[in-house]
């Protein structure tokens, strides 16, 4: 049995299984998200649009019962989790990440908008900057943070043993956050298994910690990521 890790919590990591059968998926959830107590219910309410960058902003969002005439997501996931929360999101084709989500937007018309932009703490700020060059008012509400998990933490150890064990055929990597705290858990470059990455940002982590091959996701979507996979190893179609 080959085996592909994971760096995402067993319930995001379970998506991906029927793209990468027959491979077994394993989670190795390499980081943890910490809410940042009050935040968007400290926020400003009267905002014109919400730009939900991320999952777990989706998560921060809907449990903080935002409010806005209009919601922008971006990527299929993000637009997951609000649906599930039934909330309506306009998600613009073809983006795939913050940058591309506010490009989208300015070209709507935002001059005059207030525009509230909930975040991780180490999050990218592009996306605000483009919003502020083209007149909107930005409220930037740093909502939660991600930090690695300890290398002895059990949830980390399965995924370990794969890989130290080079019985994994692939790790896919979903941040740069993720490849940060997997570096501290295994040195990257003696593991024997191929890297996978969710999109170029994040491939660039994987080179900068010492793997110069890594197969970039087409789309950041389980499809995108079968599709990388398949591209360094032999799994079904």
């Amino acid at each position: 049995m080959a085996f592909a890790v994971l760096t995402r919590d067993p319930a995001d990591a379970a998506t991906y299984a029927s793209a990468l059968a027959p491979l077994e998926v394993v989670a190795m959830p390499v980081t943890r998200t910490v809410e940042l107590s009050g935040a968007l219910a400290d926020a400003d309410p009267a905002v014109d649009v919400v730009m939900v960058m991320s999952p777990r902003a989706a998560h921060m969002v809907v449990k903080g019962s935002v409010k806005a005439p209009a919601v922008w997501a971006v990527g299929p996931a993000t637009k997951r989790a609000l649906e599930i929360a039934k909330v309506a999101a306009h998600v613009p084709a073809d983006v795939v990440d913050g940058v591309g989500l506010a490009r989208a937007l300015v070209q709507s018309g935002v001059a005059g908008k207030r525009v509230l932009v909930p975040r991780a703490e180490e999050g990218r700020t592009e996306p605000l900057d483009i919003l502020r060059a083209a007149g909107a008012e930005v409220i930037d509400v740093i909502a939660y943070r991600t930090v690695p998990v300890a290398a002895e933490d059990p949830a980390v150890q399965r995924g370990r043993e794969r890989l130290l064990g080079g019985e994994a055929a692939v790790c896919c990597v979903f941040a740069p956050s993720q490849v940060a705290a997997l570096a501290q858990i295994v040195r990257l470059p003696e593991v024997r298994t191929r890297m996978c990455a969710i999109g170029e940002t994040t491939a660039a982590a994987v080179r900068a910690a010492g793997v110069l091959e890594v197969a970039v996701a087409a789309t950041p979507t389980p499809e995108g990521i079968a599709q990388a996979v398949r591209s360094v190893y032999p799994i079904g179609r």
